[in-house]
């Protein structure tokens, strides 16, 4: 543990040591040695005798608390003569020698690196990964410890896994793939969001009390991400929408809108790719041109109604008159039923409903073209090219620039009733696969480059969400290089499938838990199995199973504690291993549990690192007690959690 140059603060009584012996050692070897706890104070040490309030004061505070034996280790890693070599300034260690030491070298690494320079977005996937390939070679070895107490000195919490309160009905991938986001309506009166990190397959963050819940049941896009990935825009409480940083503290939004005509439904909206603003569909009453306002979403809450004239709003995005060409065949004008989606500048509206398929330019609200008849089969390739929609059995190309056939039509023997679309992206090339369902007269996946068919899968898919259904669990889903493709079948496994430049292979089946309704596929070659209930993480080139979680599950065990205290103190922590047993997390490093469920508790909770990162807990310390009494006598640090733990077992004894 390297605190050169950092600033620690002692507390208590230390057994090994003399008086004011760890003070004058820690500043002879270039510690600073603080009473006073900050944000900027890298650790405590806590000793015997310490105060309850020092420790929690550091716990809210962020600041790791490490014992008598880690305080030893740190005053022998100082002391020790080591030639250090200089890193270049803003580096933390050489990627290229990371990626080739091995467990010895890379130790020696660590010790001589420039943790100041540590960035956690650059630095810790990179560690992380290649400790992983250590662990697989070697399995566990100092440099994993030591690795882990250095990010432990920055600050961790326990994962979160079991964070909903009702079914999932809402998921959103970032557009980078990292990070999954997961919703609940939590039975209308206070939603939950999670988010997931795709890699690791742990729960990073929790959103609680998200006022009237998440979406509805059925909807589809009522969670969505800004195109940088630090944005979450949520549809809540039936008809309002708002923005939340997805790993942030607060469960309250930056900012919200609430411009509908207060119907019991999520409005159909688009979050601006900056995440900055909102188009949302206000019901005006004329319904001319097209509905809806382009809210700002910076800060705080606008709550307006378009169809009240005394309240005139400078946000109505149709400000002119929509050309006879396109307005006269719709009657009353051009309705919004469907969430559109923005062009990647965000400077135009892509718009499919049941009955038409349209383009708006944003500065001035007006449509650029119109088309009709798309059969509520209609998707927007990922690169806004292309509107692909089915009418009377035949699948159209259209330029989304235009309105205009980009190629001809092809036939096909879906209908809404068995048949998705869905786009991705192989370089250029945007590529959709038509999945058509077991319901189907001839189940199978089609492949199209371009608008061009260039590949046919002998699958039978699982039955597809209906197209005027939530469409968040899709049966097909894009590696991210566009060059594979993963389809949920009717027996229920996850195929992958190889979609190159020759012909089609199946490479491998994945297990896919009961309850699932669809697939992701996320960064790092992770695909997601998702459900209702249950989510899957799964190595696409392997059946390895990084994160597996049930939800809504409870144990028939006694409670580890007296209830009182764990619907009051661990309130939404608490797991259940599985039917009989569960697993009372207590921060920052022990749980409640059988002790030889360890590998179980492992698979479930991590610690996270700033609600973005997770971190093994294989690689530290981390204490498993079977029973309160004992985890009390046992405690090494001090915190909100175990003082209510401490109080729980003290009124159980009394």
């Amino acid at each position: 543990m390297n605190v050169k140059g950092r600033a620690i603060a002692l507390s208590g009584r230390f057994d090994a040591l003399g008086p004011g012996e760890a003070e004058r050692r820690l500043e002879a070897a270039g510690v600073h040695v603080t009473d006073e706890l900050t944000p900027s104070t890298a650790a405590i040490f806590v000793g015997r005798e310490t105060t309850r309030d020092k420790g929690n004061e550091a716990y809210v505070l962020g600041i790791p608390s490490y014992d008598e034996a880690a305080l030893l280790a740190a005053l022998a890693e100082l002391e020790e003569p080591v030639s250090r070599t200089v890193e270049p300034p803003g580096c933390f260690v050489d990627s290229a020698a990371l990626a080739a030491v091995g467990p010895a070298a890379l130790e020696e690494m660590l010790r001589e690196a420039d943790w100041a320079a540590f960035v956690l977005a650059r630095d810790l996937p990179l560690l992380r990964a290649r400790l992983m390939e250590l662990e697989g070679e070697h399995g566990l070895t100092p440099a994993h410890r030591l690795a882990t107490n250095m990010i432990r000195l920055r600050g961790t919490m326990l994962s979160r896994p079991y964070g909903h309160r009702s079914k999932i009905i809402a998921l959103a991938l970032s557009p980078s793939g990292t990070h999954l986001a997961t919703g609940d309506w939590g039975e209308g009166e206070s939603g939950t969001a999670q988010v997931w990190e795709v890699a690791t397959g742990r729960c990073v963050n929790v959103l609680e009390r998200i006022d009237g819940g998440i979406g509805w049941d059925g909807h589809a896009r009522t969670m969505q991400w800004s195109a940088d990935g630090l944005h979450l825009g949520m549809a809540f409480r039936t008809n309002a929408i708002g923005v939340w940083d997805p790993f942030g503290e607060s469960s309250e939004s930056r900012a919200e809108a609430q411009v509908t005509n207060g119907a019991s439904r999520p409005p159909a909206w688009a979050l601006h790719p900056d995440g900055r603003s909102a188009y949302v569909v206000t019901g005006n009453k004329d319904r001319v041109g097209v509905q809806g306002c382009l809210a700002p979403l910076e800060r705080g809450k606008l709550f307006w109604l378009a169809e009240d004239a005394e309240m005139p709003h400078e946000h109505i995005l149709a400000k002119g008159s929509v050309p006879a060409d396109i307005c006269e065949p719709c009657g009353e004008g051009l309705d919004v039923d469907r969430s559109p989606i923005w062009s990647p500048d965000g400077n135009r509206l892509y718009v499919a409903n049941r009955s038409e398929a349209f383009v708006v330019d944003v500065a001035t609200g007006v449509p650029l073209w119109l088309t009709h008849r798309v059969d509520w089969l209609a998707e927007w390739s990922p690169d806004g090219r292309f509107l692909a929609h089915v009418h009377k059995g035949l699948l159209h190309f259209r330029d989304a620039a235009t309105g205009r056939p980009a190629v001809g039509p092809a036939p096909t023997a879906g209908s809404r009733w068995n048949l998705s679309l869905h786009w991705g992206m192989r370089g250029d090339t945007a590529r959709l696969a038509a999945v058509l369902s077991k319901k189907a007269a001839e189940p199978g996946v089609q492949v199209y480059d371009d608008g061009r068919l260039s590949h046919r899968l002998a699958v039978t898919p699982a039955e597809a969400a209906l197209a005027r259904e939530n469409k968040d669990f899709a049966v097909w889903a894009w590696a991210p290089s566009g060059d594979q493709g993963a389809v949920l079948t009717a027996a229920g496994d996850i195929e992958i499938w190889s979609l190159g430049d020759g012909e089609p292979r199946r490479l491998r089946t994945l297990a896919a838990p009961a309850g699932t309704q669809g697939v992701l596929w996320g960064a790092d070659n992770v695909i997601v199995a998702a459900g209702e209930k249950v989510l899957r993480f799964l190595r696409a080139d392997s059946d390895e199973i990084v994160g597996d979680y049930t939800f809504l599950r409870k144990a028939d065990a006694e409670l580890p504690i007296h209830p009182d205290y764990v619907y009051d103190e661990f309130d939404g922590r608490i797991l259940a291993l599985d039917e009989h047993t569960w697993c009372l997390p207590i921060e920052p490093d022990t749980a409640i549990a059988p002790p030889e469920r360890r590998a179980d508790i492992e698979a479930h909770l991590a610690w996270i690192i700033d609600r973005r990162f997770a971190w093994p807990l294989r690689w530290g310390r981390f204490d498993i007690w079977p029973d309160a009494a004992t985890a009390v006598a046992h405690l090494r640090t001090t915190s909100p959690d175990t003082k209510a733990l401490q109080e729980a077992v003290r009124e159980t004894a009394g």
